[in-house]
């Protein structure tokens, strides 16, 4: 894996990315004090979704920004969080979109100015120099709008953390600041004085935004009448100054009607159509068994012995337990009532009482199967890798399951169809029918269960994979089990993808929320997770991952493998 201090800024790569991310949400976590916060695209989330933090520095392009920079924007959001309180500041954002634009840069501006780190407060300092350096190469300060938005942001940020404007900056906006002044000057003392009181500093935020905003529908009026250049230099440049939509103010959509459902960010058009089914529901039952012989026979060719795999993981899943206290032991304490015995006959050792002790099990593991089409390929093998495992483990007496997740349709299926009839509203989320499998359930036993386990063979059920909804509903019957140490292993050979939620959203919108769902998972701690990538490398969204060539699927190195990662996931 790429060190942190290696990434450069030229040329970043997605996965070195999305590596500097993770960096990133670490810091945004420790930073903030809130253990439940993440980075999804660089965006501030927790469990309700997207966070509205809309100042215009907040947003380095991840991709070509230095590392201070991308430190100092994350600083940035977890100081916000730290010291400002949602709701408060939902509550008191005044209704006008002019006078919200300068309250929301004056909160961000005062959390910020809270920082007591020297360290942090360097980085802050950096990427507020890097934004402004931005701000002038885009030229946007050569409109009167411009001008005026860049002179309140240096004035009111300079007043609040005492970082003084550079002469260069002091110079530029001389001539806006001198026609400020009679509207800022009364403000900024007080500004000053209430920054450690999040709402009395609302009340004087919201007055001088509108002071300040007659001034800027003022200039609007006026420059919407340019036209040629500068004209279009202003629309194009305009994310510099509010980078975020303002629709994260809106209120939640409704989702009363099963259109739209809004869960921890991620966004999902109808769930109308989504099922749950047993393998033997949609499999006939010769078919099940013909499967099965398949499977036998790959299994039988590849040859992989079962002993070593079971005394591999017998010394993690076992747990020595007291059972009850014995009595006639032949070792232990004298026991004082079995003294006549000792007298009567000296040769009987059965005097003593001790403890009786026996390994006792209480764990579960799941395996959950991407049913995808580019895994058809490899379902003989696969089923010859869990044959083995599956077996292993039910020596052992651990409680397993086999799932698999895809979907009823190619293509959106009906929820694609139902979304054009309703005009194709931008960012719909999810816009598949999830379908997830029962191959083996944890209460069924694997003697009756192993023939289902052929119904993998069947491709025609193989189609498009949402893999993090699959891994929620797994994790979710995993839990309801309650056993002491517990597994997911997510088998699948790529990332997400479903093609009609990927034109309809943007590309990376299931992968994001892949990420942020073993995110939690990794935090919560309670279950290890262990991603298995058939000719893909799991470990840029898995803690633990093994990669396994396609033609290696099921022989003695990959179960191996995977009963390693066991072994270290289980070790607990």
């Amino acid at each position: 894996m790429t060190e942190l201090g290696s990434l450069s800024s030229e040329g970043r790569s997605h996965r070195e990315e999305a590596i500097l991310e993770k960096r990133m949400a670490s810091v945004f976590r420790a930073l903030s004090g809130d253990p439940g916060v993440d980075l999804w695209a660089h965006r501030p989330v927790d469990f309700r979704g997207t966070l509205p933090m809309n100042a215009p520095h907040l947003y380095p392009n991840p991709r070509t920004s230095g590392l201070g920079s991308l430190r100092g924007a994350t600083d940035a959001m977890a100081m916000r969080r730290r010291f400002s309180d949602l709701e408060v500041h939902r509550a008191l954002l005044p209704d006008a979109r002019e006078e919200r634009l300068l309250v929301e840069i004056l909160e961000q501006c005062r959390c910020e100015s809270l920082a007591v780190q020297s360290g942090v407060r360097a980085n802050l300092s950096l990427r507020h120099a890097d934004w402004r350096s931005e701000y002038l190469r885009s030229r946007l300060h050569e409109t009167h709008l411009g001008m005026l938005l860049f002179t309140v942001i240096l004035i009111t940020r300079a007043a609040l953390t005492r970082e003084p404007i550079t002469p260069v900056e002091s110079d530029l906006i001389e001539e806006a600041r001198f026609e400020l002044s009679a509207d800022l000057g009364p403000f900024l003392p007080s500004l000053k004085a209430t920054r450690h009181d999040q709402h009395a500093f609302a009340e004087v935020a919201r007055d001088l935004a509108r002071t300040i905003a007659g001034r800027i529908i003022a200039l609007e009026d006026r420059e919407s009448t340019l036209t040629g250049a500068r004209e279009r230099r202003a629309k194009v440049n305009l994310p510099l100054v509010f980078d975020v939509s303002e629709e994260l103010f809106a209120p939640a959509p409704d989702s009363t009607g099963g259109r739209l459902h809004v869960a921890h960010g991620y966004r999902i058009w109808d769930t109308s159509f989504d099922r749950t089914s047993h393998i033997t529901d949609l499999v006939r039952a010769e078919s099940l068994r013909s499967g099965r012989r398949t499977i036998a026979e790959e299994a039988a060719r590849l040859a992989v012995p079962l002993t070593p795999v079971v005394t591999r993981l017998h010394s993690v899943i076992d747990d020595v337990t007291d059972v009850h206290e014995a009595v006639d032991a032949d070792e232990g304490i004298l026991d004082s009532s079995r003294l006549t015995r000792l007298l009567t006959s000296p040769g009987d050792p059965r005097v003593f009482r001790g403890r009786s002790q026996r390994p006792e099990t209480d764990c579960a593991v799941t395996f959950l199967l991407d049913l995808s089409g580019s895994m058809k390929p490899h379902t003989a093998r696969l089923g010859a890798l869990l044959d083995v495992i599956v077996t292993a483990l039910d020596r052992l007496d651990v409680s397993t399951e086999i799932l698999g997740f895809t979907t009823n349709a190619w293509s959106g299926g009906r929820l694609r169809r139902d979304w054009k009839k309703a005009g194709s509203p931008a960012d719909p989320g999810r816009l598949n029918e999830v379908h997830h499998i029962v191959l083996k359930a944890a209460h069924s036993s694997w003697r009756r269960s192993r023939t289902h386990l052929g119904g993998i063979l069947k491709t025609s059920l193989f189609r498009e994979g949402i893999d993090p909804e699959g891994l929620r509903w797994a994790v979710d019957r995993l839990r309801s089990q309650q056993a002491a140490k517990s597994a997911v292993v997510v088998i699948s050979d790529g990332l997400p993808a479903d093609s009609a939620t990927g034109e309809a959203n943007d590309e990376h919108f299931l992968a994001r929320d892949l990420e942020a769902t073993v995110a939690r998972l990794r935090r919560a701690g309670d279950i290890g997770v262990i991603g298995l990538g058939v000719g893909t490398d799991p470990s840029l969204f898995y803690p633990v991952g093994v990669e396994v060539d396609a033609e290696d699927v099921g022989n003695a190195a990959s179960v191996r493998a995977i009963v390693d990662a066991l072994r270290a996931v289980l070790r607990r």
